[in-house]
């Protein structure tokens, strides 16, 4: 639970740091262009890069912390109840 927590803090510092503009494009670009490449889609114009990748660390952050949350519910206490 403590590792889940800690991943998401990490997760939104970094967003909040991207979109402040503290991490210079740079640093986050290729990560940016691996994650289009392999999905195939598109690669975003430079400016609009930096809004790209927040968007990316949100929708992970959303579908991990959903899956988890299923998880929970399939599995937990309430299901077994």
């Amino acid at each position: 639970m403590i590792g889940i927590l800690i991943a998401n803090v990490v997760l939104v510092v970094l967003a909040i740091v991207i979109a402040t503009g503290i991490l210079p494009a740079k640093m986050f670009s290729g990560a940016v262009s691996v994650l289009h490449k392999t999905i195939g889609i598109s690669l975003p114009s430079a400016d609009k890069e930096q809004a790209v990748a927040v968007i990316w660390i949100a929708s992970m952050l959303l579908i991990g912390d959903s899956m988890l949350l299923l998880l929970f519910l399939l599995t937990g206490p309430v299901a077994k109840g």
